[in-house]
């Protein structure tokens, strides 16, 4: 059995996908969909994970694939842990680590691998373009595998049954997510305005290092998706904390300065708004913000406004959308890009 450690001789052997912490002798997988690839010459590999000090209702979610194949689901119950990840026929296989649960909530940190074989170097496909999604629960995938009414737990949520997830599927894209459940743009659900997504954005993994901010030299996408403002949307019509017209006036402010962020990261990024779905009365603001910083020169910017979730038709998923609409939703989106012009 060959045994492989997290350390820099051993980089060869791991291909990396999302914003993905590196240190202290581990992989720490933490943003919905970041994934680790390798090539196992062999029988069988296994892992030991670590987890934080999870409540069950917050243990995250793993998907394991076999030559692109999906074989088996995880759900990190110990803190630590070795699991079997995949036994198959001797020969050369592509075995892949999804999370498919947020940061937020949980983190599944690679600390060792045990190969009935040993590793070959991994190759990334570095052909494909590259896409970013920012939002909320809905970008996270959450409640898909729910029932209409089901209380909490992350195990309701499934980031590869995400409408972002369809339409990088459709585009053949390879793309990362940001987004965290309850967050805003200018307020979270509660009306907190610290738990925010422009807070976290400038770091690789807020969640798991409050230091190790993202280098985005690393990941360069040349779409970015942003999926805001389904939190901010009660508060917008109704906030307890200040009078409508601030709120709306903080909400709009946030947008564009967030905007300029992301401009600044990515200087060609061709950027998408997408309000809807579970986001009512929010388009308007938002329309108005990108109509405005066109004005003053941001090209490559637009704004989709997707259907309210239709509930009677397609269903509700622990108070979210169902993955009927989530395909519905990518379907739409691709066909705005492509009567834009953008694929």
């Amino acid at each position: 059995m060959g045994t492989y450690g997290i350390n820099n001789s051993n980089s060869k052997y791991f291909a990396l996908t999302g914003r993905i912490i590196r240190k202290n002798g581990k992989i720490v997988l933490g943003y919905t969909n970041s994934s680790l690839e390798l090539m196992v010459q062999g029988t069988g590999i296994s892992v030991e994970f670590e987890t934080g000090d999870n409540e069950p209702v917050n243990q995250p979610g793993l998907r394991i694939y076999v030559d692109d194949i999906p074989v088996k689901e995880i759900v990190l119950t110990e803190r630590y842990g070795k699991y079997e990840l995949a036994a198959f026929e001797d020969g050369l296989h592509k075995v892949k680590i999804v999370k498919i649960t947020e940061a937020a909530m949980s983190y599944a940190a690679v600390c060792m691998l045990y190969v009935d074989g040993s590793l070959y170097p991994a190759e990334k496909d570095t052909s494909r373009k590259k896409a970013q999604f920012i939002g909320d629960s809905i970008t996270c995938g959450f409640g898909v595998l729910g029932e209409p009414e089901q209380e909490y737990s992350l195990r309701l949520e499934d980031g590869e049954k995400s409408y972002a997830k369809f339409l990088s599927d459709k585009c053949n894209f390879e793309a990362e997510w940001v987004s965290v459940s309850g967050y805003g743009m200018f307020v979270e659900y509660t009306g907190d305005t610290l738990n925010v997504l422009p807070n976290v954005y400038p770091y690789t993994n807020y969640f798991c290092d409050k230091e190790e901010r993202e280098d985005y030299t690393r990941f360069v996408p040349e779409y970015i998706f942003i999926n805001l403002g389904t939190n901010d949307s009660g508060h917008l019509k109704d906030s307890p904390l200040m009078n409508g017209s601030l709120m709306i006036e903080g909400f709009k402010s946030a947008y564009e300065n967030f905007l300029y962020t992301l401009r600044m990261a990515y200087e060609k990024a061709v950027i998408i708004c997408i309000v809807g779905t579970l986001a009512d009365g929010v388009y308007e603001y938002v329309s108005e913000v990108v109509e405005s910083v066109r004005e003053k020169g941001f090209d490559n910017l637009y704004a989709i406004e997707l259907p309210f979730h239709d509930v009677e038709r397609d269903g509700i998923a622990c108070g979210h959308p169902t993955e009927a609409t989530h395909r519905k939703d990518a379907d739409r989106i691709y066909d705005f890009m492509r009567g834009e012009g953008l694929i």
